[in-house]
């Protein structure tokens, strides 16, 4: 039962569902954070009883989500909850560009290559291409962010996250193993 629940709960799908949800049926901000700060403790709380340890980038984006919600809730100003988004993405492209200088490509290698055995076959170069391109991709995303923040109303940055930021992540994952499979061992790929 656990299990099924933290399955539940670890579906990336899902707070996009509760964000797009609660925004849309309330049209209140406000309550958006609330069920936001609610999911996210779920799961960590549930990763950590399941899994007896959390993961990194979920602990990570719950430590800033606790405090910068509670501000947004506190002093009634979106803003706080919405520069989260940007951190979060900026951080995670200067971790991947860290991480290469001292481990290599390994980080993006393990995440990608889950999709297509194949992949593992590109070699270090194209991962290292990978990996700047997925770095500055997301650091590009989150100062994207800040524009609707300051320049689009609260309605046009809520579309954003939810379909603007979908469709980013789905150009740049498709594109990345797009090139990686063409530079992958075709003698693999055939078999």
């Amino acid at each position: 039962m656990m299990r099924s629940i933290h399955k539940l709960l670890s579906n990336p799908i899902l707070i996009i569902v509760v964000f797009a949800g609660v925004y849309y049926s309330t049209g209140d901000f406000f309550y958006l954070t609330g069920a936001i700060m609610a999911l996210v403790t779920l799961q960590v709380v549930f990763e950590k009883i399941v899994e007896k340890k959390v993961g990194k980038v979920l602990f990570f984006s719950w430590c800033l989500l606790i405090p910068l919600g509670s501000l947004t809730l506190f002093l009634r100003d979106p803003l706080f909850l919405q520069w989260k988004f940007s951190i979060v993405h900026w951080l995670m492209g200067i971790i991947l560009i860290i991480t290469h200088f001292f481990k290599g490509p390994v980080l993006l290698k393990t995440l990608l290559s889950a999709l297509g055995p194949q992949l593992k076959t590109a070699p270090t170069i194209a991962w290292t291409r990978v990996t700047f391109f997925i770095s500055f991709f997301t650091i590009l995303i989150g100062f994207i962010n800040l524009y609707f923040i300051y320049y689009a109303s609260l309605d046009a940055w809520v579309n954003f996250k939810i379909y603007g930021v979908l469709v980013l992540n789905m150009i740049m994952v498709s594109s990345s193993i797009y090139y990686l499979s063409s530079q992958a061992d075709s003698k693999l790929i055939e078999t």
